[in-house]
């Protein structure tokens, strides 16, 4: 048979599954068999979304992460795996061995096999008896997914997917990643989250989530680096990461199993409020990201009185108060305003009398949307990843705060920038600007406004045109802080809802102190 050419086929992960019960099946008549026994012949949708409609259909009790979870492996097995591709089998029944096969036939379903034996891939099995321990950890971690379908792409697998079909052993990663402790770090946290009880999961901030990555803000590509890592051992959390607060607590999560006759859904796999990790979305700025989102809210009873409403908001210089029962039923807000204009109405009036209805926020609901709202009412209250209690609320005086954390370094970062391209500009020869620039034709033109922060780096690395600036510091330390500025430049100019830390405000600070004192006349 052949297959189509390609440089290195992809690599995908079939288990034959909980228990191995597939395994002798697809070992002895040449297939990749996935489970999923109440579903019919999955050829006839041609769209992801129609086969989606379908498993909701056929799973009403499953949750939508759940069910676009189910949906994304099923499609990966019936339409994206292709021809010529390699398949790996973790063994169940033999547990320290791993077979390799590769992929001959488009998909077939058997309707008259077993239940959990139709859907089908014919495969050619290449090895039936690689030992795990001839694969290293890093990818056999990817192996011990919760999934039934998922891509091996990770730490260069495909190729060495190839190379274990070709000769058994495993050659490792090209660029090494095994050795890279914050990669270690996060393996032991999703592995252990995958070994424990799904209803006993891993609980941990958001903030000691992040640091098993080795990282300290939640950036576009950060995010998308965890939720690959998530999405590949079949897990999330919740709530989602990207949409709380950095010291808020989540739950790292199972939902990627296939459906069985023994197991019945757990809570998190029939919630409709988690999202599969795969479909989480980029980051951006949630209000359940404001530390106040998060740290409670003060409130008073419907049957308590003004007097104890007004003298709880004198002693802690509160503005407003919610007003909930003891069910944790939301009934509103007392402020100054409502409580005054009772009072005018009726000097004896209740406190049921100054409740102003106020509609909570969702933690996910993105902050600008919450912009009109919170300037006309100076407040809103925050729901809960249940989205029934009420968990914070964020003022006028918060949001201030918020926009002038992101504010503040762009602000630090413009007026080093324009320091450095006046004095270079007044300083240092055209020529020389044009060399080091990234866009000569506009540096020729423009001057040192076309130069990046890394050019600066160059330019003023050269001995010569560190003389031209007659500064009297020393010149290597200024280079080194110089490109410790471009670091952090690199950083802010990617958006992430996590303010820049404290750290690297004051090296901002300090160095356009720096600046400022050697460009008086700026």
């Amino acid at each position: 048979m052949e297959f189509p050419s390609s440089p290195v086929p992809a690599a995908w992960l079939v288990r034959a599954g909980r228990d191995g019960e597939r395994e002798k099946e697809a070992l002895e008549v040449g297939l990749a068999i996935a489970g999923w026994h109440e579903l019919d012949d999955l050829s006839v949708f041609a769209t992801r979304e129609g086969l989606r409609e379908y498993v909701r259909a056929t799973y009403p009790h499953a949750g939508t992460a759940l069910v676009g979870n189910w949906t994304g492996q099923l499609w990966r097995f019936c339409s994206q795996i292709a021809v010529g591709d390699h398949i790996v089998m973790p063994m169940k029944t033999r547990p320290g061995v791993v077979a390799v096969g590769r992929v001959t036939a488009e998909y077939r379903y058997r309707a008259d096999s077993p239940v959990g034996f139709q859907h089908v891939r014919p495969v050619e099995w290449l090895r039936t008896d690689i030992a795990k321990a001839a694969i290293r950890q890093d990818l056999l971690d990817s192996m011990g997914s919760l999934l039934t379908v998922c891509g091996l792409t990770r730490y260069d697998a495909a190729r060495r997917v190839a190379a274990l079909a070709e000769r058994g052993i495993d050659p490792g990663a090209s660029d090494d990643v095994g050795a890279d402790i914050a990669v270690q770090n996060s393996r032991d946290l999703l592995n252990e989250a995958a070994r424990r009880d799904a209803n006993d999961p891993v609980r941990m901030t958001v903030r000691d989530f992040l640091d098993r990555w080795g990282l300290v803000r939640r950036g576009s590509t950060s995010v998308e680096r965890v939720t690959a890592d998530l999405a590949e051992q079949g897990l999330t959390t919740r709530p989602p990461f990207p949409d709380v607060g950095i010291d808020s607590t989540i739950d790292i999560i199972q939902v990627g199993e296939e459906p069985t006759l023994k197991f019945a859904l757990t809570e998190a796999q029939t919630a409709e409020d988690t999202k599969d990790a795969s479909e989480m979305p980029s980051v951006s700025l949630h209000v359940g990201a404001l530390p106040a989102a998060n740290q409670g809210v003060a409130s008073v009873r419907p049957d308590d009185t003004l007097k104890q409403a007004t003298t709880t908001m004198l002693t802690k210089r509160y503005s407003q108060l919610a007003v909930i029962d003891g069910d944790g039923k939301l009934h509103g807000a007392v402020s100054w305003q409502s409580i005054a204009e009772a009072w005018i109405n009726d000097p004896g009036a209740p406190l049921t009398k100054a409740i102003a209805r106020s509609k909570p926020a969702a933690f996910d609901e993105p902050l600008l949307d919450l912009i009109k709202p919170i300037s006309e009412n100076d407040f809103v209250f925050v729901l809960g990843a249940d989205k029934v209690s009420i968990v914070g609320i964020v003022t006028a005086a918060d949001l201030t705060q918020r926009f002038g954390d992101h504010a503040g370094p762009f602000v630090l970062l413009e007026e080093i920038e324009r320091r450095l391209r006046q004095v270079v500009d007044n300083s240092v020869p055209r020529d020389q600007i044009t060399k080091h620039a990234r866009d000569k034709k506009l540096a020729s033109l423009h001057g040192a406004s076309a130069l990046t922060m890394g050019n600066y780096c160059r330019l003023l690395s050269d001995a010569d045109n560190w003389q031209r600036l007659a500064w009297s510091i020393d010149h290597a330390l200024f280079l080194h802080e110089l490109d410790e500025v471009r670091n952090i430049r690199n950083e802010t100019m990617h958006f992430s809802a996590d303010p820049i830390q404290k750290d690297h405000i004051r090296r901002l600070d300090g160095f356009l102190n720096l600046i400022r004192t050697v460009t008086p006349d700026f």
